[in-house]
Order: C-alpha cells, then sequence, then structure tokens
C-alpha cells in the first residue's frame, strides 16, 4: 500500500500545525480517532495515525505538491 494517493480532510493552524481527521481509503471517508507520533521526512510530513476499528495507518503530506499518501495501513502494532 505504500504510497498510495488519497484525500484527506485536516485542520491547518495559523501556526502551521497539521492534524488529518478523516481521509479516504478504498472508496470510503475514514475518521480519524486518534494522531500519534508526528514527523518529517525530507518534504514530507508524517503521521501515525489510528482511525475507526483501531486500525493504524501512516499518512504523509508532501509539501512539495500538498499531496496525501498512505504509505502504511492498516498496519497491526505500529506504534503510534
Amino acid at each position: 500500500m505504500s504510497g498510495e494517493l488519497t484525500t484527506v480532510e485536516a485542520v491547518f493552524t495559523p501556526e502551521g500545525d497539521v492534524t488529518p481527521r478523516r481521509f479516504e481509503w478504498h472508496g470510503r471517508m475514514v475518521h480519524v480517532e486518534g494522531v500519534g507520533r508526528r514527523w518529517r521526512e525530507a518534504d514530507e510530513r508524517c503521521f501515525n495515525v489510528m482511525a475507526m476499528g483501531a486500525r493504524l495507518f501512516q499518512l504523509r503530506l508532501n509539501e512539495s505538491t500538498l499531496r496525501w499518501s498512505i504509505a502504511r495501513g492498516p498496519v497491526p502494532g505500529l506504534a503510534v
């Protein structure tokens, strides 16, 4: 599932923080119940998120293109 492009609804604060709220996966919008680890790799912001049903995903926002992708998910045992 590496690099699967997706649509994400997120909150952007004036300070530049980003919090994903929902994302599309397999044609459905999935609600984010919690955001865990956040980090940056090159020009991407990365987020470990827990979706409904205790499914863990890794979302990435490419800051150059402003495109979101699902890097991993659902992954049992992924540290959030």
